[in-house]
């Protein structure tokens, strides 16, 4: 939390639990303590690598690129960059194959109705569904996510789901999965009524122009990047909004 705080990113105690319960953490040190750390979580088709975050007091050394080095050779491997990050992960043999923009606002409009509370009789079809829709193979995150201990509230509707959790005082939405981008609008619609300030990272165009038109923000974004693959893997037009952006 020392390297979150002197970064300024907005990670969670609750969410690097959660990221080193599904996968193993790296960390950097010297004779002063921590330089900086890395995270994988391991998918059957592919590792998505998180928390690539070095000290300012440790810039410039390339400890960045040495924990990047320590975990790519298990693999095909996806992360989100940021524009900072994003010329490191080129030179590691990375390309870009997407983009999710941050938009923050607040949506005064009553709920749709389209989504309800998921049951654990539903863990199945939103594992299936998840897994076509993002072609990650994920039980581990969503055994999870269905937990009693999870930070994720899991909503379903008609071939789709939408999960969200709060981060402070902000709801924030995704993993987001619908048949096409009106109906994934009514998803956030349904769950962010009367929740005050919502994030949703927006990959598609028309979810994008949906929130802007209700006086949404796009405070930044991140490049999807992937190594030893061309793509990502399934049905990207039916995935609105990622789990997180460490998790893909």
């Amino acid at each position: 939390m020392k390297l979150v705080t002197d970064r300024g990113w907005s990670w969670s105690p609750a969410q690097w639990e959660m990221l080193l319960a599904l996968g193993p953490g790296y960390g950097a040190f010297d004779e002063r303590g921590l330089l900086g750390t890395t995270v994988v979580t391991p998918y059957a088709e592919m590792q998505a690598i998180s928390g690539v975050l070095v000290g300012s007091w440790a810039g410039r050394r390339g400890v960045g690129s040495a924990l990047m080095s320590h975990v790519l050779g298990t693999g095909p491997s996806v992360l989100y960059a940021t524009a900072m990050g994003e010329p490191m992960y080129e030179r590691l043999g990375f390309h870009s194959v997407g983009r999710a923009s941050a938009h923050h606002g607040e949506l005064n409009e009553p709920a749709t109705g389209i989504t309800r509370p998921a049951t654990p009789e539903d863990l199945l079809s939103v594992v299936a569904l998840d897994r076509v829709a993002s072609g990650l193979t994920r039980e581990k995150f969503w055994a999870h996510v269905f937990g009693p201990s999870s930070s994720y509230t899991p909503h379903v509707a008609e071939d789709g789901f939408v999960c969200t959790r709060r981060n402070d005082d902000m709801l924030v939405i995704g993993p987001l999965v619908a048949p096409n981008a009106s109906v994934a609008c009514e998803m956030i619609a349904d769950v962010a009524a009367g929740a005050g300030q919502v994030r949703v990272d927006v990959s598609g165009q028309d979810v994008a122009e949906f929130l802007l038109s209700r006086g949404f923000e796009v405070r930044g974004g991140c490049a999807l990047m992937v190594r030893g693959v061309e793509d990502v893997g399934g049905d990207r037009a039916r995935y609105f909004a990622p789990a997180s952006l460490a998790l893909g």
